[in-house]
């Protein structure tokens, strides 16, 4: 008798302490962490609504470019901030593919179904991302000042040309020569390999651009108005982030050129949105982080984390199992990852048993916990972020230092693939 009242009494601590403690890196971080059940809950609305309060940026990270919950989160905390005075959201999109989408949200101008079917941009055509174009559209029919949507990108160019042919067309009759230019066949994706030709081809535009800004400034904010030829003027500049793209021949060069000139964007539309502008910022976790994880060279969130300081606020995302798409070897796809089982910070939020939570990084580092732990401020392994491509043979995990990192955590225990809109090509 004695040794089976043992065995059991044993047996339900071990039970017990895998439950209470079983985490090997945030056992100390409990409170700080918050479970919630679904995705419209009001535990990370509230939460939310706290931090608008006291930011400017607010960058929306994702562990995947093709996961539906990180979309519909992302859908939720912006619904929340336009609620709370933010007046734009910033998109890893080219900045002429934004301007359709914008025409549509601020003015109903084209078909939403066209305009995610025809994006170049598989990111974007889901029934996921038009269900938020839907919503903002929908707010900006009695709103006294429209919530904006914008692109920082500059790795594609058929719509900014598009674009700039039809405003010379419109309010310039002596641009013939330049719309030829503008309209005539070229390599218009940053990735593609550029032959010097072309290269010098996109340099002479970019001038012949400006130039004809320059020379016309008065006419044409006569007849077309300043806000357009502020876009002209931006377009004109995107023009020229393309051509110092593609002149680089090293390609950590080219990528880190990339995050510097989205950055510049960026700070452009809040400059265009007026003085008290607060954005949200769609991207990859790669992009938004505070210090870079996947690259080494400096990104997005490192700049405005240091020309706004706690005036920008990095939210990240990770899962645990499930769905996603990516790019493999033979094409795009549907990858599936089984749940992780070493011990990660992934296999912690799993201890929870919540289909979602958030851990609160900021606060909890601004606490005399933290200054008692230094786990944050280690590299610890978590679930891979997941790019524009993937591969089995790429690792389960990678190291992160979250309070290098993010100001909050989003996980998800389990992905789906999202709601794909088929490519109008």
């Amino acid at each position: 008798m004695i040794s089976l009242f043992r065995i059991i009494v044993t047996t339900v601590i071990v039970l017990t302490g895998s439950q209470v403690f079983g985490q090997s890196y945030l056992k100390n971080s409990n409170q700080y962490i918050f479970p919630f059940k679904t995705i419209d809950s009001e535990v990370l609305s509230n939460h939310i609504e706290k931090i608008a309060d006291s930011t400017r940026i607010i960058g929306l990270g994702e562990v995947s470019h093709y996961t539906k919950e990180c979309y519909e989160i992302k859908h939720q905390i912006i619904k929340k901030l336009i609620e709370k005075d933010f007046n734009g959201l910033v998109l890893e999109v080219d900045f002429g593919q934004a301007l359709l989408w914008n025409d549509y949200v601020t003015n109903g101008i084209g078909d939403i179904d066209k305009l995610i079917a025809a994006s170049g941009w598989f990111t974007y055509r889901t029934q996921e991302f038009k269900d938020l174009l839907l919503d903002i559209r929908n707010y900006n029919l009695t709103a006294n000042k429209p919530f904006q949507v914008f692109g920082m990108e500059m790795t594609a160019m058929n719509h900014n040309l598009a674009w700039l042919s039809s405003y010379f067309k419109a309010y310039l009759n002596s641009s013939e020569e330049l719309i030829e230019s503008l309209t005539n066949e070229r390599k218009i994706v940053a990735f593609e390999k550029h032959e010097q030709v072309e290269i010098l081809s996109y340099w002479n535009l970019y001038y012949a651009i400006k130039d004809t800004l320059e020379n016309n400034i008065a006419l044409l904010i006569e007849t077309g108005g300043k806000e357009k030829y502020e876009i002209a003027l931006r377009i004109a500049e995107i023009t020229r982030q393309y051509a110092t793209y593609i002149s680089q021949d090293e390609f950590y060069l080219k990528v880190e050129f990339r995050d510097q000139f989205s950055t510049r964007n960026v700070l452009w539309c809040m400059d265009y949105l007026g003085e008290n502008s607060k954005i949200a910022i769609w991207a990859h976790n790669g992009h938004v982080v505070k210090k870079s994880v996947l690259f080494d060279y400096d990104i997005l969130g490192y700049y405005l984390s240091e020309w706004f300081d706690d005036q920008y606020y990095a939210i990240g995302f990770t899962f645990n199992e499930g769905d996603f798409g990516a790019f493999s070897s033979n094409g795009f796809k549907k990858w599936t990852l089984p749940k992780m089982k070493t011990n990660s910070l992934t296999k912690d939020f799993d201890s929870f048993q919540s289909p979602y939570l958030f851990f609160d990084i900021r606060f909890y580092t601004g606490n005399s916990a933290y200054q008692q732990s230094s786990i944050l401020n280690q590299e610890l392994p978590i679930r891979t972020d997941i790019s524009e491509s993937f591969s089995d043979k790429k690792n389960v995990s990678m190291n992160i230092n979250l309070s290098n990192s993010y100001d909050m955590l989003i996980y998800i225990e389990k992905t789906n693939y999202p709601t794909t809109i088929e490519w109008d090509r």
